[in-house]
């Protein structure tokens, strides 16, 4: 019956069809999401001036040590004191470990940066909430598990 092979391979061609449709519309909210986001970063950086970690933690505007350390443990994901103070007198010319000590205490105090106890001495690194919201600001959908 050729009547019902013209039927099945319609049938075929209306579930590619719609296959292909469901693809395509995959791809549109995508394309859709990263334009609103790039529109978003672009809408931030009108308003502040650019895209730093500061944007994410306003404490630190006015604490270029601070700032810089957070952006060195955001590059290192931890270190202990002695690797920040190094990393710090490279990018700004020199560096104190007590100055770096004083400023990692104040970060933990205001809740950035944690401290974990290893075998060979402490180290440090952005808490995860801190990691949480600069993802969110640039529109990466990447959450960190909360738990240990």
């Amino acid at each position: 019956m050729p009547e019902d092979q013209d039927v099945k391979k319609l049938s075929e061609e209306v579930k590619t069809l719609r296959k292909a449709l469901n693809e395509l519309m995959r791809s549109f909210e995508l394309v859709s999401s990263l334009a609103e986001n790039y529109l978003r970063l672009i809408n931030i950086y009108a308003q502040y001036g650019g895209l730093g970690i500061d944007v994410v933690v306003p404490q630190l505007r006015h604490d270029p040590i601070a700032r810089e350390i957070v952006k060195i443990l955001f590059d290192l994901k931890s270190a202990n004191i002695s690797q920040i103070a190094q990393e710090l007198k490279k990018r700004r010319g020199k560096a104190s470990r007590n100055t770096v000590r004083e400023k990692l205490h104040h970060l933990i105090e205001l809740n950035i940066v944690e401290e974990a106890k290893g075998e060979r001495g402490n180290t440090y690194a952005l808490k995860k909430e801190v990691l949480n919201k600069w993802f969110d600001l640039i529109g990466i959908p990447i959450k960190f598990d909360q738990t240990k």
